[in-house]
């Protein structure tokens, strides 16, 4: 009998493990929807309220009859309280905790969504102007926290606790591991930083090999444009993309391409298209539960991951072939490039314990750098060209200055940015008004820290605000005109100091190809409009608006343009 109420006993408490077990694979979920404390709590009532319903189903064998009525009426109570406590939490999980910054919090899971059809833009400024310059908006089961002051967001982005990225899948060219320089953390991305400045220092950044690369990418950009030339309204031709991108390549691998190469075509396809897949794809990033929800296959494809997955793995293999190449023709004596360089690296770590420089990792950095080398790149050339085609006084501006300080024929350096103020107040101007990113790139605390005087709770997703700080009358005069002369002093220099201006984001995450970017903007620009005026064709309008639909890279609109060769 004895050894009955033992094994009886024992099953009972496997039962019961089973069921913490069940309620505890869960608790990530819960953890996000309802906070640490509160998911503790969720699962340990889950539990007792198992474990209860195991007691009662067991003690009917091994109670008597008579006592049977009294436990059961026991155990109800119990359930009873235990459900009560379990629906207070519930109860208490609408409600916002204590200490945060103000803002949206909505439901549980679900997090606050909006029923409108304002532009994110918009939603942003209005909730500062009603909460100030920090609030919260939980999206699903993210807590993101926004940034509407230049110096809260330069504090923020300068402390240890606020380096990290967000834990988000579709934020990784990496699916399964945090790699490369923009979505890693700690010391995988100090090092990659370190490595990734070191190279564009020593590979060009003013340099003549580099500036050289830039020079050839642009005579090739006006022959196109010079066959776009003639009156015929037509988009800004396709070979600008091609340009950064061979700018980049060339950096990266040591290499041009021609701009009918067919592998050229399908890389700029390729990037293209997960770049456009990124808004879709964060939707399981922001309500995690789907996965729970929706078989994954009909997920996948719906959010576009399938799609996503496919496009880096096609990515990957690109970058293999060249990776191997370098293997076989590298010379340690004379490095060509960052492959080279980064090949050299993991040789030389490869016995160090912290060693972080791994051959995936490499493809991470390079995919990292075309993103935010060539799309942000050709993107705000885009942007500039309709800002000019638009304002066209600032374009007269801009080519007579051009005009009086480049010889026909002769493009510009480094060392001709002095002499071109009006032409770097377009290029500022067009980064500020066009504000490409418009939320920066998202940082994530990385434990229980506080800002401006709240909390900000380990996990928070925090943004700074580019465009409503960019377009706010704080910091800039009628913020929403294109006004290049904002940028200029008394006595007509430029002046690059402007407090509320950050598209290369600000602090230690900076963004590492901010000098590239501006040396690629100055040279092309001072280009186009040595040769060419651009207009908008009689009868028609130019949208300055972004394309909807992914509120973190304000793509523009491909519209139909007069390019008009210069005498």
């Amino acid at each position: 009998m004895a050894e009955k109420k033992k094994e009886s006993e024992r099953k009972m408490m496997m039962e019961i493990i089973d069921v913490y077990r069940s309620f505890k694979k869960r608790n990530v979920i819960l953890r996000r929807a309802f906070g640490e404390m509160a998911s503790r709590m969720v699962v340990f009532c889950l539990t007792i309220i198992g474990i209860t319903k195991l007691r009662s189903s067991s003690s009917t064998h091994e109670r008597e009859r008579e006592h049977q009525q009294e436990g059961k009426g026991n155990i109800m109570i119990v359930e009873a309280l235990l459900w009560g406590a379990l629906l207070l939490l519930l109860w208490l999980s609408f409600k916002k905790p204590q200490g945060l910054p103000p803002g949206r919090w909505g439901l549980p899971l679900l997090g606050y969504i909006p029923l409108t059809t304002k532009p994110l833009s918009q939603q942003l400024t209005d909730l500062r102007n009603k909460h100030g310059d920090i609030y919260i908006w939980r999206m699903g089961t993210q807590l993101m926290v926004f940034l509407h002051d230049h110096n809260l967001i330069r504090e923020a982005f300068n402390r240890p606790e606020m380096q990290d990225r967000p834990e988000w899948k579709s934020f990784r060219f990496n699916i399964k591991e945090k790699l490369g320089v923009i979505a890693s953390n700690g010391h995988v991305w100090l090092t990659n930083r370190r490595f990734t400045l070191k190279q564009l220092r020593d590979l060009g950044m003013g340099k003549s090999k580099l500036v050289e690369a830039v020079h050839t990418q642009t005579r090739l950009l006006l022959e196109e444009f010079k066959k776009q030339a003639g009156g015929k309204p037509m988009p800004v031709p396709h070979a600008l993309n091609i340009a950064i991108t061979n700018i980049v390549w060339q950096m990266v691998a040591g290499k041009q391409f021609t701009l009918d190469d067919p592998r050229m075509r399908e890389f700029e396809a390729m990037t293209d298209d997960l770049v456009s897949s990124f808004g879709l794809a964060a939707a399981p990033d922001f309500l995690p539960w789907l996965r729970f929800l929706i078989p994954p296959p009909i997920l996948n494809h719906v959010c576009q991951i399938n799609n996503m997955d496919n496009l880096r793995e096609r990515l990957l293999q690109y970058f293999r072939e060249e990776i191997d190449h370098h293997k076989e023709t590298l010379d340690p004596d004379n490095p060509r490039d960052l492959i080279d360089a980064y090949l050299m690296e993991i040789e030389e770590r490869k016995d160090q314990p912290d060693n972080t420089f791994i051959e995936k990792d490499l493809f991470s950095l390079i995919l990292d750098l075309f993103f935010a080398g060539k799309e942000t790149t050709a993107a705000s050339l885009v942007w500039l060209i309709y800002y000019l085609a638009t304002y066209t006084e600032a374009q007269r501006k801009m080519q007579a200055e051009v005009d009086e300080v480049l010889p026909k024929g002769t493009l510009a350096t480094l060392q001709d940015k002095a002499r071109l103020p009006y032409t770097e107040a377009v290029i500022h101007e067009t980064l500020r008004v066009s504000s490409l990113s418009a939320m920066g790139v998202s940082h994530a605390a990385s434990k229980d820290t506080m800002l401006g005087g709240y909390v900000i709770p380990k996990g928070a997703i925090i943004n700074s605000s580019n465009i409503t700080i960019h377009h706010s009358s704080r910091y800039w005069d009628e913020p929403h005109l294109f006004k290049p002369e904002r940028w200029l002093d008394n006595d007509g220099k430029f002046n690059t100091k402007k407090e509320g201006f950050m598209p290369f984001s600000i602090g230690k995450r900076q963004c590492v190809g901010e000098g590239l970017a501006r040396m690629e903007m100055l040279i092309m620009s001072s280009a186009l409009m040595q040769n060419f005026t651009i207009t908008i064709p009689p009868g028609a309008t130019l949208s300055l608006e972004s394309v909807p639909g992914n509120p973190f890279f304000r793509r523009f609109i491909t519209q139909n343009l007069i390019v008009t060769a210069r005498n």
